[in-house]
């Protein structure tokens, strides 16, 4: 692939250059200054009030304004107030009927107007904020179970102890929750949270102790085999420490589940699963209700009692029918049938399992084979997918298929497999699961998916809270495409849906490989990732937010393909980004930041090497005679800019905007904006203010 970061360095400074020349105002902030690390606590015990703070970065929540809460109703929000620009409090009013589960919750702000999101829980058991100093069992703060501690490990190499009295042969369980709570550092300490739990007794000796046992998290079940006091021990691995490393300490008599099955089920039905984990009776069953028209890709099921904790696992939603696989499928001869397409929920129940699956295919039939283990459901398996013809030879395989992107969205780089295989014949198939790790039991579940390789698409937005700069402005948000199996060379129509009225969505065109552009390898990068814009009311209130959705439509040989856009929210940054999938995106008015653009021409046409004027209008210029502008068109990489950003002339409200087309530029029609600022790194800078979106014509040569 091309290499895009020694012009992504260069362009960054040189728009940084142009920016602080040309206006005095403050350039719009980065999306690493409009994020919250941390929320503590972060959780709270239904029908209780509780004081929340929550941390951001280089004073991207100054002036907060509330907080937005996405997910079940029953907390009120109060009290929203800045302690200092990264840091804000507000009090969660917790109604006493709020159904337990957790949120999704951002900051509502001038500078940046909403933030990402992270998640706050409602619980059922008693909670307590941890008390310092308690790094030692002299110190060891007094705890009354069952209880949640919430605590934070801070600052580095910081031991949090507490102390609880047991009975001879009483039963509890001690579990923290960091990584099952998405909490993380930034910059040198960015990376999830990874515990250590010991349980100590009255002399010190550690009678139980846990690290990675539900993803990151630590879990151990205790018997007390004399009366006394006992203490719990919770420390960062290697004694790491941050303001951001936020946990909840459950501990106590309380069923916790640990595991699902079947951990994923189709939109529009019932599903029965089976739940497992501590002081969870064996056969405990529980309904889930999977929703018709949702399409955001799982949700979280907890064990439904009175004395649950409040430890959530993840479901995920399907579209295609759905089986469980049946046991005893460990060879060729006792495969599962399965139609296609299919999604089959199977486990590794023990050392060494294998599942085998039976498919039929006709000759030249090509299709899809993915499992989803590592990815979503945090799985602790690596699978191997195999498969073999009826005689039993082996045709093709997969250990790892996916590789890690720019825009990541899973927890780490995933060992799930996935191929894609044409029968070079009529007959049966099979398809053999294994695990490579050598572990099995309850959690150790995947889904397996067998599809035909119809053409289509996923689609990837970024951000899912985007920012106009004040009334009647514009920004942009990032759209990338993903065509699956490589069957389809069309286009795809994108087009921002669901605004309220007096607001505008854009649309654009996605390029596909087709005629003249087969042979242009380019079209990867800018065919694939469009930019799309939306335009606020001239009479909006700053801090005003709307939902609203991104939909690609395409056809393929007559068949008509709709999806709706993934939405993305910034999680932390490394040398790629990482990501959350969130259930809505919103666009915020946010304070003004100087002069605005509007008015691009309709197109602009060219031939690669060619150069186009733009003309857009200046608002709110006050007494500078030039401006600093830059042309945006996103790739497939992380840069947004095919040149450096110019400082140009304003000749009565006009700044014009000169464009060298690139020789490399596929033939067909672009998406492009023209901004006032805009870091080169997608994933840094924020976008706008800008131009609504245009077309650039690009002609053959």
């Amino acid at each position: 692939m091309h290499s895009t970061r020694p012009f992504i360095l260069v362009f960054a400074l040189l728009l940084d250059a142009a920016a602080s020349i040309a206006v005095a105002e403050p350039p719009a902030p980065n999306y690493g200054e409009c994020r919250i690390d941390s929320i503590f606590p972060a959780g709270g015990q239904v029908g209780q009030t509780v004081t929340v703070e929550f941390l951001g970065n280089n004073g991207g929540l100054a002036g907060a304004k509330d907080i937005v809460v996405d997910g079940a109703p029953g907390i009120a929000v109060r009290d929203v107030t800045n302690v200092q620009a990264h840091v804000v409090r507000a009090t969660f009013v917790i109604a006493a009927d709020a159904v337990p589960g957790r949120r999704c919750v951002r900051v509502l702000n001038e500078r940046s107007g909403l933030t990402n999101m992270l998640y706050f829980t409602v619980g059922r058991l008693a909670e307590r904020n941890e008390t310092e100093p308690n790094s030692e069992t002299a110190s060891a703060e007094a705890v009354d179970l069952p209880v949640i501690v919430n605590g934070r490990l801070d600052p580095a190499a910081d031991v949090d102890f507490f102390r609880f009295s047991l009975r001879s042969g009483q039963h509890i369980v001690a579990m923290v929750a960091a990584h099952a709570i998405d909490s993380h550092g930034q910059g040198r300490d960015f990376g999830f949270v990874d515990a250590d739990l010991q349980v100590l007794d009255a002399q010190g000796k550690v009678v139980a102790e846990a690290q990675d046992t539900l993803g990151l998290d630590p879990l151990v079940e205790f018997t007390a085999l004399a009366d006394g006091v006992y203490f719990a021990r919770v420390q960062h691995v290697a004694f790491r420490g941050y303001p951001q490393a936020v946990y909840r300490l459950t501990l106590g008599d309380v069923p916790i589940p640990a595991a699902i099955f079947p951990p994923g089920g189709r939109r529009g039905t019932t599903v029965d699963v089976e739940l497992s984990g501590p002081n969870i009776p064996v056969g405990t069953r529980q309904k889930v209700v999977v929703p018709a028209d949702d399409p955001f890709a799982f949700q979280h099921v907890s064990f439904d009692g009175p004395t649950a904790g409040d430890h959530e696992l993840i479901f995920l939603r399907g579209d295609l029918p759905e089986q469980i696989e049946a046991e005893p499928n460990d060879d060729q001869p006792r495969a599962n049938g399965v139609t296609i397409p299919i999604t089959v929920n199977g486990r590794f129940d023990r050392p060494g399992d294998v599942d085998w699956y039976r498919i039929n295919l006709k000759q030249g039939d090509a299709v899809f084979i993915e499992t989803t283990a590592q990815r979503f459901l945090r799985s602790p398996v690596d699978t191997l997918v195999e498969v073999f013809d009826a005689q039993g030879k082996k045709v093709v395989e997969n250990d790892d298929g996916f590789a890690t992107d720019y825009m990541f969205y899973f927890d780490f780089l995933a060992f799930d497999s996935q191929l894609t295989f044409s029968a070079p014949a009529t007959g049966e198939y099979f398809v053999k699961v294994s695990e490579q790790s050598g572990t099995s039991g309850p959690r150790t579940v995947y889904r397996l998916t067998v599809r035909p390789t119809e053409p289509d698409f996923v689609l990837e937005q970024f951000p899912d809270n985007v920012p106009i700069w004040g009334p009647g402005t514009t920004a942009a948000l990032h759209v990338k495409v993903q065509w699956l199996y490589g069957a389809f060379t069309g286009d795809v129509e994108l087009s921002v849906e669901g605004l309220p009225p007096g607001w505008t969505g854009s649309r654009a065109v996605s390029l596909g490989s087709q005629g003249d552009r087969a042979g242009n390898s380019w079209y990867n990068y800018y065919g694939r990732s469009v930019f799309l814009t939306i335009t606020a009311p001239p009479d909006a209130i700053v801090g005003t937010h709307v939902p609203f959705r991104v939909v690609g439509r395409a056809e393929h040989s007559g068949r008509k393909i709709e999806r709706m856009a993934k939405t993305m929210s910034l999680y932390y940054s490394s040398d790629i980004g990482f990501f959350r999938l969130t259930p809505t995106s919103r666009v915020v008015v946010t304070k003004p930041q100087g002069p605005w653009l509007s008015n691009p021409p309709a197109m602009v046409t060219s031939k690669p090497g060619g150069t186009v004027q733009i003309p857009v209008r200046v608002h709110e210029l006050g007494a500078e005679t030039q401006l600093g502008l830059v042309l945006n068109l996103a790739n497939m990489g992380v840069g947004v800019g095919p040149q450096a950003p110019k400082i140009v002339p304003i000749q009565d409200g006009i700044a014009t905007l000169p464009f060298t087309l690139p020789d490399h530029l596929p033939p067909g029609d672009l998406t492009i904006t023209v901004a006032r600022t805009w870091r080169s790194d997608i994933r840094v800078g924020m976008p706008g203010p800008c131009t609504p979106v245009f077309t650039l014509r690009v002609e053959p040569k």
